[in-house]
């Protein structure tokens, strides 16, 4: 029996048989650590506006990037983004909530359809113009139940994954942010 086996990996058939093998087993072992990172459950990030802060449109942005929070969880598929302004007179939030549609590992970047749920907005609202710069949404559309598609790339983690610096697509701003695990986030 070895004596088969060893001239069948010496032969050109036994070759190509071993060569493809090794590349299936390539594949599948991908596949599977691909199936894990879309299928796993990131977790909680408490995020502080403290990074690069973009403008995109002309209007002038009323937005201190101090007092801008955002909360993103993403839960196997499900994703939720909250953004909270605070100010001595008032707190304004703002969700959106979606789906993961890819993760590249590559990059580690999420990709994500996101539909902006319906606010009561403030007649003086800071928080509103903000957005409409965020995702490009020019008057007079409304935002609210416009859904968008939003690119969060991971930067950096440190190394006890308790920290990230995240960027935003397409806006390209960067927020510094805590990550907590999913089991302690409620």
């Amino acid at each position: 029996m070895h004596i088969k086996i060893h001239r069948l990996l010496q032969s050109t058939r036994g070759k190509l048989v071993f060569v493809l093998s090794f590349v299936l087993m390539i594949f599948i072992v991908i596949s599977v650590i691909n199936r894990i990172a879309n299928s796993h459950n990131m977790g909680h990030f408490d995020c502080h506006a403290d990074g690069y802060f973009s403008q995109q449109g002309e209007s002038s942005l009323t937005v201190n990037k101090s007092d801008l929070w955002l909360t993103l969880d993403i839960d196997h598929h499900d994703a939720k983004l909250t953004y909270r302004l605070e100010s001595s007179n008032s707190t304004e939030i703002a969700q959106l909530v979606g789906k993961v549609k890819r993760v590249d590992m590559g990059s580690f970047t999420y990709y994500l359809i996101l539909t902006i749920l319906p606010v009561r907005w403030q007649d003086n609202s800071r928080l509103h113009p903000y957005l409409r710069n965020e995702f490009g949404i020019l008057p007079p559309q409304s935002i609210d139940g416009i859904s968008v598609s939003q690119q969060v790339q991971v930067i950096d983690l440190d190394h006890t994954l308790t920290s990230a610096t995240l960027k935003f697509l397409p806006s390209n701003n960067i927020w510094a942010c805590q990550l907590i695990s999913a089991n302690t986030s409620d």
